[in-house]
């Protein structure tokens, strides 16, 4: 079942992708629909994730950008505290993966929001400040709190690791998992931040080499 991908010069190569589909270049032509997990957890609105991921594969479309997240309270709430997860949420992520890769659609997972919406790294220093630990006003103490750090780094391996509810494959393993986003919309607000981050445009998009390899 795992596939078996790689990277020839300046393309992406495709020898398997454990269903017998061959190619021998892969070429990205996506989309963003962050919204597919969130609409995956309710029976009645999976119709919806089905649809999309099936009309995008219809316009010639390869991979999806969407959310692996939702961090707090709430019923679609996905880590609920640090690692501890609402099963109903995870499997309706197991359902997004499971339709992308029937539709064979590949996915872009980001694992946390940069901005309150959803949790974010707002809730991780809170969650933080909430047991006590000692951290900055900012909520760039995301980047840099070692506590927090710890935090966001078994959330990360909990979904790498997680076996998909559905079709019995780690999210490590799957083919139609193309890639991990660390973050969504990253950037940080404050001067102090700067040994962890970088600023201006750049902040946008691109995390610092050290973060990046602490975090994965």
């Amino acid at each position: 079942m795992a596939t078996q991908d790689g990277i020839d010069s300046t393309q992406f190569i495709i020898i398997n992708d454990g269903d017998g589909y061959r190619e021998s270049a892969f070429y990205v032509n996506g989309w963003n629909s962050y919204w597919l997990r969130m609409e995956s957890v309710w029976s009645s609105s999976r119709s919806k994730v089905s649809e999309m991921l099936k009309r995008g594969s219809q316009m010639g479309l390869t991979v999806c950008r969407t959310w692996a997240f939702s961090d707090g309270h709430g019923p679609d709430a996905l880590q609920v505290s640090p690692g501890v997860f609402n099963e109903r949420v995870f499997k309706g992520l197991d359902y997004v993966i499971v339709e992308a890769r029937r539709n064979r659609i590949r996915l872009i997972l980001s694992l946390v929001n940069n901005l309150v919406a959803f949790g974010g790294k707002t809730q991780y220093v809170k969650w933080a400040k909430e047991a006590g630990v000692n951290v900055s006003s900012s909520d760039d103490s995301f980047f840099s709190n070692p506590v927090i750090k710890d935090y966001f780094k078994a959330y990360i391996k909990a979904v790498v690791k997680r076996k998909n509810s559905l079709s019995g494959v780690r999210y490590s393993e799957e083919p139609a998992i193309f890639a991990w986003e660390l973050m969504n919309e990253p950037r940080c607000s404050s001067s102090s931040s700067a040994p962890a981050f970088r600023h201006g445009l750049l902040g946008w998009l691109h995390l610092s080499k050290a973060w990046i390899k602490d975090m994965w």
